[in-house]
């Protein structure tokens, strides 16, 4: 019989809770893409597991694990019907974290995930997802990712592979922007200023000529319905943005999912989040994302 050295005693349920919630909170918000759908997949998971729990469990961890997993491909199963009637875009629910605060203040904040991730891991099936989170963010070996989905250890490796190809060339961004921290910061800054003083052609160099803005109001505030291409035509909706929400509104610079972005509030309250993907090499923007739906926004209040 295995031993269960790797487990803490189960005895206590708010212990489990404290020790494992950072793990599943992560493997849900990635899974989904949404910080308030992966809170509420927690909670859920322990009420669910409360009583059930025994000695005979070898791995809690990976146990908890597969269960989150399986709740999360079944959410995704009926968010899909949920989006088809969704109203405009959907982008995911961003984490903002104040740069004056501590880095430590934050469970999740020792773990990276880029907004561009979180947009990269919409473009997967649900369980190509699944395989690429287990296996690159957490480093679960094949053979336990196989085991989770009753796969072949042989069709996990594929699936990962396939998936990686994908994903490879997001990441070297990310490396770009956390070895130039600086730079990032001075250009969101800019960003900020053209927005607040209603000096848009002052960002004519920063995009690239194939930019894109996606905005997400999710039908409860006016944000373009669809993805907004070229660079006239971006220039021409930051200069709406900019001459509406100004000068009611204040933009300041925060971390959106680790990388700089900008926090819109007015009165204090918080009224979008925009942050952006970079071309790496002119270190110029790619993409513009801003989330202005309200839902999206609750858990920064």
């Amino acid at each position: 019989m295995q031993s269960h050295t790797n487990n803490p005693p189960i005895a206590n349920i708010e212990d489990l809770y404290k020790t494992y919630k950072p793990h599943l909170f992560s493997i849900a918000y990635r899974m989904l893409g949404s910080r308030s759908d992966a809170e509420d997949m927690v909670q859920d998971l322990f009420i669910s597991v409360h009583g059930y729990l025994n000695d005979n469990i070898i791995n809690i961890k990976s146990y908890l694990s597969k269960m989150m997993i399986n709740r999360c491909l079944n959410e995704l199963k009926s968010v899909r019907k949920k989006r088809i009637s969704y109203v405009g875009n959907w982008l995911p629910e961003p984490t903002v974290q104040f740069i004056e605060h501590s880095p430590f203040e934050s469970v999740e904040r020792h773990d990276t995930i880029s907004y561009a991730f979180l947009i990269l891991m919409e473009k997967l099936t649900p369980l190509e997802r699944a395989v690429f989170i287990l296996r690159e963010v957490f480093a679960y070996e094949h053979s336990e990712i196989g085991e989770m989905f009753n796969k072949t250890e042989v069709n996990c490796r594929k699936i990962f592979s396939r998936v990686k190809k994908k994903v490879e060339l997001s990441s070297e961004k990310n490396e770009w922007l956390l070895t130039h921290p600086i730079e990032e910061k001075e250009l969101v800054n800019r960003f900020i200023s053209a927005l607040a003083n209603g000096n848009i052609q002052s960002l004519v160099d920063l995009l690239t000529e194939d930019v894109i803005l996606i905005a997400d109001g999710g039908g409860k505030v006016s944000a373009a319905t669809n993805p907004i291409y070229s660079k006239e035509r971006v220039l021409d909706l930051l200069n709406v943005l900019s001459l509406n929400r100004f000068p009611e509104s204040q933009a300041q610079l925060v971390e959106v999912n680790d990388q700089k972005g900008i926090l819109l509030t007015k009165d204090g309250l918080p009224t979008g989040v925009i942050c952006f993907e970079w071309d790496a090499e002119s270190m110029t923007i790619q993409r513009i994302y801003i989330i202005v739906n309200p839902d999206k926004l609750q858990h920064l209040n």
